[in-house]
């Protein structure tokens, strides 16, 4: 170990090129600093990676972290900052004995960060902060961006080590802004004597390129006449070093420096890095002989330790020896036809690759480790790909290189449009992303208020709201039930009269909380919903109707002006930014859970957990919302945009919500997710190549016929997504994880997943025959193109085929229009009329039918409440949906208070309305009226439609 010790009296303090857990805690560390010479550490992403994954020395602090509920990367951040703080007092009396110009330990910022000044200030104070060692150097990149946040930090007294240099050039930049950070400093009085920085040049890497291009000038046999290449391998590193050490000596000669060190100022000494030998032809210490020389530091691996500690040879100033030969060396290389510049350039970015990838790989390891740690307690996902699978690891490392999980939690429009006007609108409407944090207070308020509500004897709770409003409050109500003394929720998404008296023969109206819920303030059908009950309640001469009322609401929307005249008990104004299908972890949807006695922390805890899973230093393979949104946005691109639910009975409700964000975030601009809820799963013949499916389930539910059915799913080539889920409660994750995955598959699909511009269309044209039917006190309708005793049909214009035909039999008509479904197309049943339980298995059984015998996907959704969800779909996304319409005569009517028309007039009106803006988007569509009885028309209907298919299935 002699030749080790006897470094520093050669001018040159040697470092170790690698910081491990085990050789702090094994007393190796302390033995190397007080018996070997080791003056100081170094780190980087890729000796963490090494560390943290080829050892259990970390588990018992991940576990307890992870548990903590922090993200990989605090993860991360914990390790690595107890190693280094661990290290620096281990080398603390070399600090003191060196007066402070040795004995340091050096932690790196994110290599993501290599090109961002400001990122890499603000990362360097964090975690010079954190580490609160005065023997600690920040590492930073002397990148072209990283010159001048090294100067800042320097100037404000944080110490540097500036890694990946490889050009004299870029060195001489770095060294001028060390010198003028200390000049700024001595300029305002601030003293300099702590301030030092290390000047990192990557050697052996160096001559790899330029040992691997200069093989490729070589002609063997052919008499060179100029330079021979071959006689130049192994040569660019060490020459590079040389002429760096001439810059540095004019640089810290010069009169202007001398003036600075009189002032107790430090020189940066230049540091030699990669010094492992890298090429077996070579000395395995050419990289330590040859470059000891006065005021330097060499990093050293361990094995290059120990090959010097056994045979190493010291020389005084050996780094002097023959410059002119290196700037020899130089020229020759570049006329070998070598760009130099080029090669720098090009060792510069290979650099910050090296450190990203193990980055990534650490971030991948530390995901895995958690979900190992929490398994059972958090929700798992797994991803068949079959053929799609090589497409979508090139997929994954796209979107890592693009650190599209760092630009969508900065919420960077670009990641879906260049459009300046959609760039805000989008900035605008991500709110949502940042919801799982800090959510106790919010949580504390509505949990209070629900407790008040209960106290005072409430017995109920109607939400009154349309789509994303209410459907998040249905898979509530339908998954969890209400809590002992609790309110019991009802949801009024529906203008059909029939579904309000349903509600009111429910509730004892005077102990019901009606929560007034709409972002805009402004949906026609909920503010006609409380004015009624409104009215009802007022009715019975309560003389402060309005403590039964709460509104949910943007600030600033009209809700908020009515709710104040009308004395509502309160006024609920969500966070800035969330668009409807994004709000069920904003009030909209943890008021209506509070008062059902649902504990929304916990919701909300798994939410944060989720989001955790999703951080954005994950790698998109190994990140549950960005490879679910990615997965399905290339399953889109091969045509395979059915995206086929197949949820355990426990949260079978969960595919209302999950419908809505998946059609309206995505349908649009001709394009879309089509989201298949409630189809019961088939066999791989009942299928088209147009089909990924989902299964969601808890393990605690009898899942075995499903898994039975995908295994072979699966076999037949199709796309299978996993999500096992511990228990309900981790409903709050999947909320979290589904919005992440609609965003990104949005961001796949080039379209904006925040905006809606198709769904005002059925809204204008109902306003529109509304306005019609109060000038003529009816509706205005085309003849129907079939009609018998029993049902009319209406059809739009792109059905004109079936106009020319005679058809005797409904049932003929209606298989006729079934029929010009094609591959990949699907057709979406709309019944405008409550779904009773009899009616929702008619329907049930029909979609069923018509999906085994044409192999073709199906929807069921009610009106009017899809129009504010998958309404978008229809209008905005593939021309690949047949729409079934049917509606009945409206025989009884609810008034809406201050409106000319009723609850009948407007249900019809809005019917007629989604008609016309099917067909006016050149949808293929028909409406059957079922006539006065809805239960008859449609029994009658259906048993047709039964009876025909069987015969022709007997033909």
């Amino acid at each position: 170990m002699s030749a080790l010790v006897d470094l520093l009296n050669y001018g040159q303090s040697y470092w170790l090129d690698n910081l491990a857990r085990k050789k702090i805690t094994s007393g190796e560390l302390k033995k190397r600093v007080s018996e070997q010479g080791l003056r100081g550490i170094t780190s980087n992403p890729s000796i963490f990676h090494k560390s943290i994954t080829g050892s259990t020395d970390y588990d018992d602090q991940i576990k307890q972290l992870v548990i903590k509920g922090l993200t990989p990367q605090q993860v991360y951040d914990a390790l690595t900052i107890k190693d280094v703080q661990d290290a620096c007092d281990i080398l603390r009396p070399v600090y003191d004995s060196s007066g402070g110009a040795d004995g340091f330990v050096s932690l790196e910022v994110s290599p993501y960060l290599a090109r961002d000044t400001n990122g890499s200030v603000n990362e360097a104070r964090r975690l010079y902060k954190l580490v609160d060692r005065l023997n600690c150097l920040i590492k930073i990149p002397g990148t072209k961006e990283g010159v001048p946040a090294i100067e800042q930090l320097l100037y404000e007294g944080i110490n540097i080590n500036v890694t990946l240099l490889f050009s004299i050039e870029r060195y001489a930049e770095v060294a001028k802004a060390y010198i003028y950070a200390v000049k700024r400093r001595v300029a305002e009085g601030k003293p300099v004597n702590k301030i030092i920085s290390v000047a990192s040049f990557f050697l052996s890497r160096i001559d790899v390129l330029t040992d691997q291009l200069l093989s490729q000038y070589i002609i063997p046999g052919e008499e060179q006449k100029t330079i021979m290449p071959q006689l130049l391998f192994g040569k660019a590193g060490i020459a590079s070093a040389q002429l760096a050490y001439q810059r540095f000596k004019e640089l810290f000669g010069s009169a202007e420096w001398k003036g600075l060190e009189s002032k107790g100022a430090h020189v940066q000494r230049p540091l030699w890095a990669s010094t492992g030998n890298k090429d077996p032809l070579y000395s395995d210490v050419r990289y330590v002989e040859c470059l000891i020389g006065n005021n330097t530091v060499n990093t050293l691996p361990d094995e290059t330790i120990d090959a010097f500690a056994d045979h190493g040879k010291l020389e005084k100033d050996a780094i002097e020896n023959d410059v002119d030969g290196a700037t020899r060396i130089f020229n020759d290389i570049k006329k070998t036809g070598i760009d130099i510049d080029a090669v720098t350039w090009e060792l510069e970015h290979d650099g910050i690759r090296k450190f990203v990838e193990p980055y990534d790989q650490l971030m991948a390891a530390l995901a895995e480790k958690r979900a190992k740690m929490l398994e059972g307690l958090i929700a798992n996902q797994g991803i068949s790909y079959d053929t799609l699978k090589k497409e979508i690891e090139t997929v994954y490392t796209s979107t890592d290189e693009k650190q599209v999980g760092t630009r969508l939690y900065h919420k960077d429009p670009y990641l879906w449009k260049t459009d300046l006007e959609q760039a805000k609108m989008i900035i605008e409407n991500m709110g949502w992303i940042i919801l799982p944090d800090d959510f106790n207070q919010v949580t504390e308020k509505l949990t209070s208020f629900s407790l008040q509500v209960k106290e005072e004897g409430y017995k109920y709770a109607v939400l009154l709201g349309m789509g994303g409003s209410s459907l998040c409050s249905e898979v509530a109500r339908e998954t969890f039930g209400t809590a002992d003394g609790f309110l019991e929720l009802l949801v009024l998404d529906n203008t059909d009269p029939a579904a309000i008296i349903e509600i009111e023969k429910q509730i004892d109206i005077e102990k019901t909380l009606f929560i007034v819920a709409t972002k805009s303030g402004g949906t026609k059908e909920t503010l006609s919903f409380f004015r009624y009950f409104y009215d009802q309640l007022d009715k019975k001469g309560n003389k402060k109707t309005g403590d039964n009322f709460v509104a949910i609401t943007d600030a600033e929307s009209p809700l908020v002006k009515i709710a104040s005249d009308y004395k509502f008990r309160e006024i609920f104004i969500n966070p800035p930014g969330i668009g409807g299908r994004y709000s069920v972890l904003s009030d909209f949807g943890l008021l209506p859970m509070a008062l059902m006695g649902i504990d929304i922390k916990l919701i909300m805890n798994s939410a944060r957990q989720m989001k955790v899973s999703c951080d954005a230093t994950i790698p998109s393979a190994y990140n549950p919302g960005l490879s679910l949104g990615l997965i399905l946005g290339i399953c889109q691109r091969h045509g395979r945009d059915k995206v086929t639910f197949i949820l355990s009975e426990s949260i079978n409700s969960f595919g209302y919500w999950v419908e809505q964000l998946l059609a309206e975030s995505t349908g649009k601009e001709g394009k879309g997710l089509i989201p298949v809820n409630g189809e019961a799963p088939g066999n791989p013949v009942d299928y088209g190549k147009d089909r990924v499916f989902v299964h969601m389930y808890l393990s605690a539910d009898d899942n075995a016929a499903d898994e039975q059915k995908l295994k072979a799913l699966e076999a037949a080539g199709h796309p299978v997504i996993r999500i096992s889920m511990p228990d309900k409660i981790a409903l709050g994750g999947e909320y979290y994880r589904w919005e992440i995955a609609a965003a990104v598959a949005g961001m796949v699909l080039g379209i904006n997943p925040f905006n809606q511009p198709n769904v005002e269309e059925s809204k204008k044209n109902t306003n529109n025959i509304l306005e019609d039917w109060k000038k003529d006190g009816n509706f205005k309708k085309s003849e129907p193109i079939f009609n018998n005793e029993d049902f009319s049909i209406y059809g739009s214009g792109a059905i004109k085929e079936l106009n020319n035909k005679e058809y005797e039999q409904t049932d003929k008509f209606i298989n006729a229009f079934t029929a010009l479904a094609q591959p990949g197309d699907y057709i979406a049943f709309l019944p405008y009329f409550m779904l009773t339980h009899e009616r929702a298995e008619i329907m049930q059984a029909w979609r069923m039918e018509v999906r085994d015998k044409l192999k073709t996907a199906t929807t069921l959704l009610n009106g009017p409440r899809y129009l504010h969800s998958t309404g978008q779909l229809h209008k905005g996304g593939p021309d690949s949906g047949l729409y079934i319409l049917l509606v009945h005569n409206e025989d009884s009517d609810l008034s809406i208070p201050g409106e000319k028309f009723g609850f009948a007039t407007l249900h019809e009106a809005q019917s007629l309305g989604d008609f016309r803006s099917l067909d006016d988007k050149g949808r293929r569509v028909i409406r059957i009226n079922l006539g006065d009885n809805i239960d008859k028309g449609l029994k009658k209907l259906w048993n047709s439609i039964k009876v025909s298919n069987k015969i022709q299935h007997a033909e």
